[in-house]
């Protein structure tokens, strides 16, 4: 039977951060970093290759802090949107091929943060649903984008929320919890590239920032952490995945 832990790999990379989101590029076989809330705000971009951190670049986006990442994998490039900086908050579009930063197209969803991105590699679109912004409030928009232009593509569905959690499962984008501005939410969706569905409603507590992600190998999402309506940490793990309807 294999026996799997966590192994402290290295201290020596970037310097401590937060609302810093990273993402793997399945083409280089790298996870990338960018910014996040350290000792200042931060604009570094760095990459783990499984045995070191390297900085890579020093110029792209500006500084910011919970901006939303995803792989564009037919693109072989990570796709970065939005953020936050000391309350100014972005709107921007900007690419990462493994060398250096490009800014894509200034239209599209308008300034947030705290949002999330999914990469559906089927219908070949990156999918940003909600996030944050002070004089806005929080989100309910649904937005794809094809390489070239955002489209916003549905109004309805979840209720507006940010701190949410979004990923691609193989078939189809599945949305999880976040904050909607007074409640914290436990609601599960799905995003077909039309409609948004509602799945069941047993499961993780309501909760925000939490960790989530897609098992490739088991076909299972799992779940862990995040805030509690008392803004506690939690500490459980979850697993979702689809269960097949019994035989009439």
């Amino acid at each position: 039977m294999a026996h799997f832990l966590w192994t402290q790999k290295q201290d020596i990379g970037p310097e401590a951060r937060f609302g810093s989101p990273m993402v793997f590029d399945a083409a280089r076989g790298r996870a990338v970093l960018f910014g996040g809330q350290g000792t200042n705000l931060l604009a570094d971009t760095w990459e783990w290759d499984g045995k070191e951190w390297t900085e890579l670049a020093d110029t792209g986006p500006a500084a910011r802090w919970g901006h939303g990442v995803a792989f564009d994998s037919k693109r072989q490039r990570v796709v970065l949107f939005g953020g936050e900086d000391f309350g100014d908050y972005f709107g921007d579009t900007w690419v990462w091929d493994g060398d250096e930063w490009t800014q894509e197209q200034d239209s599209g969803p308008s300034s947030r943060f705290i949002n999330t991105l999914a990469y559906d590699a089927i219908r070949d679109r990156v999918v940003l649903f909600g996030g944050y912004n002070y004089q806005s409030g929080v989100f309910n928009d649904t937005w794809e984008y094809d390489g070239t232009l955002w489209t916003r593509v549905a109004d309805t569905g979840p209720s507006s929320r940010a701190a949410h959690r979004i990923i691609y499962d193989g078939a189809k984008v599945l949305l999880f919890g976040g904050f909607g501005g007074v409640n914290f939410l436990g609601d599960t969706w799905e995003w077909d590239g039309n409609h948004w569905t509602q799945l069941q409603d047993i499961g993780p507590a309501p909760r925000a920032s939490f960790g989530m992600a897609f098992d490739t190998i088991r076909k299972h999402t799992i779940l862990f952490g995040g805030l509690d309506k008392n803004y506690a940490n939690l500490g459980d793990t979850w697993e979702w995945f689809d269960h097949p309807l019994p035989q009439s």
